[in-house]
């Protein structure tokens, strides 16, 4: 007895089952690879974030040492009238002039920042050469005394995530709060440390001594 044929195929069940399965992997794949990449993005967010809280941290601790040797020159007889035109950061003191970083009187020592702290990795701060130099003792008005001005160390050369975690430091700002664009705008803001800075040249300053000259 003959059986006759409908001419179609027998359904295939798994197939559509297989398809599903392949299906939920790849988005299971996909959202692994997702938070993968991620975790990777966060985690060197993190690292930066990190980095730059210890290079504030260094910059930090200079600015100390300095104010430190500011006040134990001062303490020795050096003029505070005289600290931004006769104080200086050379390799020897002369005539008339206290050098900070002179062996011999050994009131601090050269520092070296590191140069994932620095935004020219060519140009450390405190360089023995004057060429190479971006530091310096300025006087400021409007910080102390109205009419009378005041000594503050600048270093510059600094990173912005760094300036910017040095501030949150001192004053207590936001990470993501941009810096003051001038000295005198920190000056006369009142902010004794900080930094300050943009267009990707930022400086790190501390008053060291108040009412120097008029």
């Amino acid at each position: 007895m003959k059986m006759c044929s409908s001419g179609f195929a027998p359904r295939r069940r798994q197939g559509g089952f297989i398809q599903g399965a392949i299906l939920f992997a790849l988005v299971i794949i996909a959202v692994v690879v997702a938070a993968f990449s991620l975790a990777n993005r966060d985690s060197q967010s993190s690292a930066d974030s990190e980095q730059a809280r210890v290079n504030a941290s260094f910059v930090l601790k200079v600015g100390n040492d300095m104010q430190t040797a500011v006040n134990r020159a001062v303490a020795d007889g050096f003029q505070p009238s005289q600290l931004t035109t006769k104080m200086k950061f050379v390799n020897t003191s002369t005539a008339g002039e206290l050098n900070l970083f002179d062996d011999t009187l050994k009131y601090v020592i050269r520092p070296q920042f590191p140069l994932t702290a620095l935004k020219d990795t060519t140009k450390q701060p405190f360089a023995a050469t004057a060429t190479e130099a971006t530091w310096g003792l300025e006087a400021v008005a409007g910080v102390g005394v109205t009419a009378e001005k005041e000594a503050i160390l600048v270093i510059g050369n600094v990173k912005e995530d760094v300036c910017k975690r040095i501030n949150v430091t001192t004053n207590r700002t936001l990470v993501t709060d941009a810096p003051r664009a001038t000295l005198a705008a920190a000056a006369t803001a009142g902010e004794r440390e900080g930094c300050f800075g943009g267009s990707g040249t930022f400086s790190y300053y501390r008053v060291v001594a108040t009412d120097v000259s008029t």
